[in-house]
């Protein structure tokens, strides 16, 4: 089960150290065996979000932040706290400017950055640190139009560095249990799914003071399925995307926007400024992908309407099925049309990161998923290794905003996806070398 936003925000980085002691410092030591390199981080962008992911940065074992950048002073002062009741000292501090982080980026005492600010920011941040010689972790999206994640790929390539997408997502319990019965054969051969993001944030659009939040403000101005990753991530890995099959080309469909009109004329009359906002983000979006070997995938986008939090995922092959929100089945072995619930197949195939960790990890934050995703970032930058989720995965998952919305300009039309591998996904195992949670 996936925490969502509302309660991640209001957790932030209220996590007690007594609920994270030794979680994942004891947890990382088989991350990093035989490795006694540092990871020193830099960490910016240090609001909620940031500050909880700092909080679990500080723990783990072999990871040192020293610096750290926010445009609030308040925010790194805050954070600066969190490494120190972790024990990690007292890091440089950068704030005051949008172009401090540069500062940070030029020390030597930083060989990575943890990039949590907002989304716009990820991408063209995330180029400049591979440049200034340091690893990269960075929240999602990677970045969200054609041209700048071609240069997130060929600045990685270029420099060498390392790059994760922290897509925590695809760590939570129930997606490593569904990812070990693909790779295993369980559904037989996978044909179709589905992935979902539903979730009601209108409680970012605005600041305190009723002025567009960075969210709002994006909101007002683009549409399309802007927030991929979390749908698109899990259902990929399944799929084996990227390791013998790719995306291949896309439709999408958005409906006119209506409630956030609403919303805002209701919070704060239809004669104010915000209540004579025209939104450019729709109520609902729809895809629709095709991959190269004829598979197909549908992922739905809703961040507005009135409703309960959902993330549904299905994915349907030969043998069987798994739907999220009704369970398991597969043919000769489930009774016949009858789902099974997902907790009967855990003991099979349970992931080992979650037979080892299960309980630490959820105390952390997402379902468990940024304690994983944390503590591969520490190993990916202490290993100096490829990661499981790749700047080829980011990008090409991420993409999915420019294609959606050029589709949508063209009322539907079908809209080709880039090929960042450069037809490197021909070959199912090019990635042989790279890190699989194991």
């Amino acid at each position: 089960m996936a925490l969502n936003r509302r309660a991640l925000l209001k957790t932030g980085a209220g996590l007690t150290a007594a609920m994270l002691a030794g979680g994942l410092r004891n947890a990382a030591a088989d991350q990093a065996a035989g490795s006694d390199k540092v990871a020193r981080f830099g960490v910016i962008g240090l609001g909620n979000r940031g500050r909880h992911l700092l909080g679990l940065l500080a723990r783990v074992e072999g990871a040192q932040i020293t610096a750290l950048c926010d445009i609030s002073t308040e925010n790194v002062a805050r954070a600066a706290g969190i490494v120190a009741e972790a024990g990690g000292g007292d890091p440089a501090r950068f704030s005051g400017s949008p172009e401090a982080y540069r500062d940070l980026l030029a020390r030597d005492d930083v060989n990575a950055v943890l990039i949590a600010t907002p989304t716009k920011w990820h991408c063209p941040m995330a180029v400049e640190a591979m440049k200034a010689g340091k690893h990269v972790g960075s929240e999602v999206p990677a970045g969200f139009f054609t041209e700048e994640l071609w240069e997130l790929v060929r600045t990685k390539e270029a420099t060498g560095r390392r790059y994760m997408l922290l897509e925590n997502y695809l760590y939570n319990r129930h997606n490593l249990m569904i990812w070990q019965m693909a790779r295993a054969g369980v559904f037989g051969e996978p044909y179709y799914a589905e992935g979902a993001y539903l979730h009601d944030c209108r409680f970012m659009l605005f600041k305190p003071d009723g002025t567009l939040d960075w969210w709002g403000d994006w909101a007002s101005k683009h549409y399309g399925s802007d927030y991929p990753t979390h749908a698109m991530g899990p259902l990929c890995k399944w799929l084996g995307i990227h390791e013998g099959d790719r995306l291949s080309h896309c439709t999408c469909m958005m409906s006119r926007p209506r409630v956030l009109k609403e919303y805002a004329a209701a919070k704060y009359g239809a004669d104010s400024p915000q209540g004579r906002i025209d939104w450019a983000m729709g109520d609902y979006v729809s895809m629709t992908i095709m991959t190269e070997k004829g598979r197909l995938i549908r992922m739905d986008y809703d961040v507005n309407s009135p409703r309960p939090a959902e993330f549904p995922y299905v994915l349907q092959g030969t043998k069987g099925i798994v739907d999220s929100r009704r369970g398991i089945y597969i043919e000769g072995q489930s009774p016949h049309e009858q789902w099974e619930p997902a907790a009967k197949f855990q003991e099979a195939h349970d992931h080992p990161y979650w037979r080892r960790d299960g309980a630490r990890a959820e105390k952390a934050g997402h379902g468990g998923g940024d304690f994983f995703v944390i503590r591969d970032l520490v190993g990916m930058v202490r290993a100096d290794r490829e990661p499981w989720i790749d700047v080829y995965d980011a990008a090409g998952w991420s993409v999915l905003f420019d294609c959606s919305r050029r589709s949508i300009d063209a009322r539907g039309a079908a809209v080709e996806i880039p090929d960042f591998t450069g037809g490197r996904w021909r070959d199912a195992d090019w990635r042989r070398d790279h890190h699989r949670p194991a």
